[in-house]
């Protein structure tokens, strides 16, 4: 059987729900996304690939958790340079300091934290300890494919300043992904824009944010104010292949 996953990154809820986001309601955008898969879509598993916090406050994180507590399928919580990583863990129950292994019939999910060595403007890195574990975790049983999710972008944009503040060890991580055909996609949030780029025989995408776009190619930072928010859908196929969409919705 395929695994249906979908995604949904970069929520940047604030302290109190009536705080907007870049002159959005970013509260009421996750949860136009979040009914929008209970209505529309078949789904195994939900990653929250980061910033879903905007300060890592506790209301917040405690909020993300009163919205996520009915849905019938697992949601992995990972971080993003504008979360608090502790605070996070204590109100998920979730390990998103760690280095986390899905193991499925015919794929291995590795969930990596990207908020190592943060170079205090929104870049982060993967911690050299766990890119030492991930290395093993990587030769898996034939027949098996591997799927990365994080926080960060491994793979330039080509706006300058989002490419300022990529995975800091990207280059580390894209030579390890090359060496290992079997990983067959990276998935990850942070450009707050849609992102689809092999590299090797790996695929990197990236998926617009559930509260604000950001224009794509740009020296200086600006919002697509005309856009709504959007999230990823992922059908992880028993023979390694990955089909993959977008779904925008209305901006509110």
């Amino acid at each position: 059987m395929s695994l249906h996953i979908a995604q949904i990154t970069d929520c940047h809820l604030q302290a109190h729900a009536s705080t907007h986001y870049k002159g959005v309601d970013a509260d009421a955008h996750l949860d136009q996304c979040l009914t929008w898969l209970q209505q529309n879509v078949q789904v195994d598993l939900l990653m929250l690939t980061g910033d879903l916090s905007h300060f890592g406050s506790a209301m917040s994180y405690q909020r993300l958790q009163q919205k996520l507590s009915g849905l019938a399928y697992p949601c992995i919580w990972l971080a993003g340079n504008h979360d608090h990583c502790e605070t996070m863990q204590q109100i998920s129950g979730q390990p998103v300091e760690e280095l986390r292994v899905l193991d499925y019939d015919h794929w291995r999910l590795l969930i990596l934290n990207t908020t190592d060595a943060p170079d205090g403007h929104g870049g982060g890195s993967i911690a050299r300890h766990q890119m030492a574990q991930m290395k093993p975790l990587l030769e898996v049983d034939a027949g098996r494919s591997v799927c990365v999710f994080m926080h960060h972008n491994a793979v330039p944009v080509h706006s300058l300043w989002q490419d300022d503040i990529m995975l800091g060890n990207a280059q580390e991580f894209t030579r390890l992904t090359a060496s290992n055909p079997q990983v067959k996609a990276v998935i990850c949030g942070h450009v707050h824009q849609q992102l689809d780029r092999f590299v090797g025989a790996t695929r990197f995408l990236a998926t617009p944010s559930s509260a604000v776009q950001f224009a794509c190619q740009q020296q200086k930072f600006k919002v697509q104010e005309e856009l709504g928010p959007g999230l990823r859908l992922l059908n992880l196929l028993e023979d390694g292949q990955v089909n993959t969409k977008i779904q925008r919705l209305p901006k509110l």
